[in-house]
């Protein structure tokens, strides 16, 4: 069996779950605004994991089903239903547990955006082992933290009453079109340049979104 498809089943399998794993750890050092049973309920991130993994097939079907493009506007499109296909379960969680709080809205959008990587990352197992180890490596915390600015800017607005949604999902949108396209059009920066740049730049705003979450809530 070669290394490399050694490789890519590990990635497959073990780098969404283990981040599912310390999402969910994570997850637990939030005080509680309620009952401590109310908050295990809601802090339960695997229905949304699961979700996003089951969310993942349709998705990837309407894709497919897409006419294709050219342009820039191509990737923006594929971005817009994938980052919509994400956000369905962990909006309908929400909304049915009653959540307020901003960073547990956060986490369960993460935890749906894991599952739908799991999924993907499947796919392009099988139907094409010799994808770039590098390219799977880094679509699985890509996924994750575009849901986390979707999730901050979703769990924002119930928080707030100030209506972020939009904003949230924009931005979750040019950010991972212009990763997508940072496959095909390098513009003079080596291969995976600019898809790494635009993952590290959303994981630093994550950073900044979780902080404002806790200063938000703390108050």
């Amino acid at each position: 069996m070669p290394w490399s498809f050694v490789a890519h089943l590990l990635l497959v399998l073990l780098v969404p779950l283990v981040l599912f794993g310390g999402v969910s750890r994570w997850g637990k050092r939030i005080p509680p605004r309620r009952s401590p049973l109310d908050q295990e309920a809601e802090l339960s991130l695997l229905p949304s994991f699961l979700g996003g993994f089951v969310v993942a097939f349709p998705t990837l079907a309407i894709l497919l089903a897409l006419p294709p493009g050219e342009g820039y506007g191509t990737y923006l499109r594929l971005a817009a239903v994938e980052e919509l296909g994400k956000a369905v379960v962990p909006m309908l969680l929400v909304r049915f547990r009653g959540t307020v709080s901003i960073r547990k809205t956060i986490l369960l959008f993460v935890a749906s955006g894991l599952g739908f990587s799991l999924f993907e990352n499947i796919l392009f197992l099988v139907k094409d082992p010799g994808l770039s180890l590098l390219r799977s490596f880094t679509s699985v915390p890509l996924h994750a933290s575009l849901s986390a600015i979707f999730g901050f800017a979703y769990g924002y607005s119930r928080y707030q009453y100030r209506a972020r949604t939009l904003w949230g999902g924009a931005a979750a949108v040019l950010l991972h079109g212009i990763y997508n396209a940072g496959w095909e059009y390098s513009l003079g920066i080596p291969i995976g340049g600019v898809p790494i740049s635009i993952l590290v730049l959303s994981i630093g705003i994550d950073g900044v979104l979780w902080h404002t979450a806790r200063k938000l809530e703390e108050a």
